[in-house]
């Protein structure tokens, strides 16, 4: 029950590339991939292109001394469910949603707050386990990957949609509508379910107000970091010129209802990705790839 985590190791891990995250870095990676579509990767043929177009710096790696920009970055597409991860695909396939944007279905904006918002914990990406976090865990470690142990532990979340939720319950009660990356470390991520809400909220005002602090996960704070560069990107966020300080864009004021409800309909367990251990990591591409049954989640600008 929130505030208690199930282990100490608990985040919400994200591409490192969160900084980098931009509609022109996702173009110019998407029509990079238009070069071997449903062929397998020609990674000079895309690093030229990308380095070329100045999308992305060479990246030149030590071990190589050769300029690999796409393997660097690539992960930035497969993270947000526009391509199939090169890990499970040796062959590059756009996935639906990004075919849609391709071809004008729509926009950066909308596809970019879609695919935000319905990022979920478990998920079929995110599936490798770090030595740290197996001994983090605490107790006899059972599991083969990170997706079966999160499971396991009762979590199913969307932070970007938990994020909105507490921001707008904070605007509605009259308190200051924002939340910090300290905040998003001590409280934030604690939550396991949507239905960790108002508590959520309770221990942040009881913060602010009373000065009583729940410790800071520490090992959060950099992908809590990532995440709030994640969700400006999307209209529906702003974030402060420090870039540790989020708030609700103007965007998503004007349009509270609708984002409200659209929030609310991806709080239902039903609308979730569930775990099956055959074959979870293509089943998570399908998944969160999918287009045509999302098109009512599209929040149009």
């Amino acid at each position: 029950m929130y505030p208690d985590i199930p282990y100490d190791g608990l985040s919400w891990p994200i591409t490192q590339h969160a900084g980098v995250l931009s509609k022109d870095v996702v173009d110019g990676l998407l029509n990079a991939c238009l070069l071997c579509n449903s062929e397998e990767v020609k990674a000079e043929i895309i690093n030229e292109y990308l380095v070329q177009n100045g999308i992305l710096t060479m990246n030149v790696r030590a071990d190589s001394n050769q300029v690999d920009a796409w393997r660097d970055y690539q992960q930035i597409l497969s993270e947000f469910g526009m391509i199939y991860s090169t890990r499970i695909s040796k062959v590059i396939r756009l996935t639906p949603v990004a075919m849609a944007y391709l071809s004008h279905r729509i926009s950066y904006e909308e596809m970019i707050a879609l695919q935000v918002l319905r990022y979920q914990y478990p998920n079929g990406h995110k599936s490798q386990l770090s030595p740290s976090l197996k001994e983090s865990y605490g107790r006899e470690f059972n599991f083969d990957t990170f997706t079966e142990m999160q499971e396991e532990c009762g979590i199913l979340i969307r932070p970007a949609v938990m994020v909105w939720q507490i921001l707008y319950e904070l605007w509605q009660r009259g308190e200051q509508a924002v939340l910090s990356l300290d905040e998003m470390q001590r409280y934030v991520v604690r939550c396991l379910k949507h239905t960790d809400l108002k508590a959520c909220c309770a221990c942040i005002l009881q913060s602010r107000h009373a000065g009583e602090d729940l410790p800071a996960l520490t090992r959060a704070r950099r992908n809590m970091s990532d995440w709030l560069k994640i969700m400006n990107q999307t209209p529906l966020f702003k974030l402060n010129t420090n870039g540790n300080v989020i708030t609700l864009s103007s965007v998503s004021i004007r349009s509270a209802s609708l984002i409200g409800d659209i929030c609310k309909q991806m709080c239902n367990s039903q609308t979730f990705w569930f775990f099956k251990k055959d074959s979870f990591k293509k089943d998570w591409f399908d998944f969160y790839g999918d287009f045509d049954h999302n098109t009512d989640w599209i929040i149009k600008l």
